[in-house]
C-alpha cells in the first residue's frame, strides 16, 4: 500500500511540472474592466465616474482603470482587482448563476484577487443598475486599496500613549502606529507626525454638531492650519470631494493640495469632516515628500490610518 501510495504521488507531482500556478498581476490602485460591444454604455459610465483626480501636485488618479474587450480577458485573468460586465451571451454568464446584480467575489480566478460582478439580462437594465450602484463599486475598490496600502504603516506596531492622547482630548479612539509622535495641541485639536518621509495627521473636535459643507470645512482646515501648521493652506481649485460611510459614520471626505508660500513647501492631503455622537470631528492627513514619485501611494496609506477612528 505504501509502495502504490508513493508511486501515485510521484506521478501528480510530475504531471504538474512545467505548469506554473498563475499569481496576481496589477496593484491595488489598478482595476481591469472587462466588456462588449453591448456592455460598453455601462463600462464607460462606470469609467467615467471611476477618474478621480488628485493633484500631488502633478495630476494623477486614485484608481487606474485599464479597460479591455473580453476576447483579451483570458490574457489578464489573474489582474488583482477586475470588474466584468455580464450579459447572457457572455461567455462567462455562468459566474452570475442566472442571478441579476452586483457581486463581489474573492479568490475567482487565482487566489488573493478580487472580482466585481456586473450581471444583467439586458443591457439597458445594466446601465441603470451601474448607474444606481457607482458609489457603491467606487468606495469598495478605492477602500480597499486604501486598506492594503495602509498595511505598511502598521506593520511595527501601535503607539498606545499617543492613543490615549487622542481620545483623552477629542474623545475619538483611533489606532495610531508605532513611530508616530506629538507635534502640536490645542483646545480640541492634537496633531501627530512622522518622518522620512513626512506624513501628518490631526484631529479636531468641536463639542456640538456642524453643517458640514465644502466651502466651510476647507475655511476651518485653513483656520487650523494657519494657527498650528505655520501657514499651510488649500490650494481651492485642486479639490475634490465626496462621501463615505465608515464604520457605519457618514463622512465627507476631501481630496486636495495644501501648499507653504513660506517655507516653499506643499504636498496632497485628505480631509474627513462628521458629526458623530453629538459632536462635530475633522481628521486630516497630508504628506510632504517632494522626493518621492508616488504620493498617491502616501496619502492613501496615512488615510488608512483615520480610517480607523471609532
Amino acid at each position: 500500500m505504501r509502495k502504490f501510495l508513493g508511486v501515485f504521488l510521484l506521478a501528480v507531482l510530475v504531471s504538474g511540472c512545467g505548469r506554473k500556478a498563475k499569481m496576481v498581476i496589477g496593484t491595488s490602485r489598478e482595476v481591469l474592466m472587462a466588456y462588449s460591444e453591448d456592455t460598453k454604455f455601462s463600462a464607460g459610465a462606470l469609467y467615467k465616474y471611476m477618474i478621480r483626480v488628485l493633484y500631488t501636485p502633478q495630476p494623477e488618479t486614485l484608481i487606474y482603470v485599464h479597460p479591455i474587450k473580453w476576447d483579451r480577458f483570458p490574457q489578464f485573468d489573474n489582474y488583482r482587482n477586475k470588474i466584468l460586465f455580464l450579459l447572457p451571451n457572455d461567455s462567462l454568464w455562468k459566474l452570475c448563476k442566472e442571478e441579476e446584480g452586483i457581486f463581489f467575489r474573492k479568490d475567482m480566478f487565482v487566489r488573493g484577487d478580487f472580482t466585481v460582478l456586473v450581471c444583467s439580462y439586458d443591457s439597458r437594465a445594466m446601465l441603470r443598475m451601474v448607474s444606481d450602484n457607482l458609489p457603491i463599486i467606487w468606495d469598495t475598490l478605492l477602500n480597499k486599496a486604501i486598506r492594503e496600502l495602509s498595511e505598511v504603516e502598521f506593520m511595527g506596531g501601535k503607539n498606545r500613549k499617543l492613543m490615549k492622547l487622542v481620545e483623552r482630548e477629542t474623545g475619538l479612539k483611533m489606532v495610531i502606529p508605532a513611530g508616530w509622535s506629538v507635534y502640536r495641541r490645542g483646545e480640541g485639536f492634537v496633531s501627530f507626525i512622522k518622518s522620512h518621509p513626512s506624513r501628518f495627521i490631526f484631529v479636531y473636535t468641536e463639542p456640538s454638531e456642524r453643517l458640514i459643507t465644502l466651502e466651510d470645512i476647507l475655511n476651518l482646515r485653513d483656520s487650523l492650519t494657519t494657527l498650528y501648521y505655520k501657514g499651510d493652506s488649500v490650494v481651492r481649485e485642486y479639490v475634490t470631494s465626496m462621501t463615505d460611510d465608515v464604520g457605519g459614520v457618514q463622512v465627507f471626505k476631501v481630496y486636495g493640495l495644501w501648499k507653504n508660500d513660506t517655507l516653499i513647501a506643499g504636498g496632497p492631503f485628505v480631509t474627513y469632516a462628521f458629526n458623530k455622537d453629538g459632536r462635530f470631528y475633522l481628521l486630516d492627513a497630508g504628506v510632504f515628500a517632494p522626493e518621492s514619485q508616488n504620493k498617491v501611494n502616501l496619502i492613501l496609506r496615512v488615510e488608512g490610518i483615520i480610517r480607523t477612528f471609532r
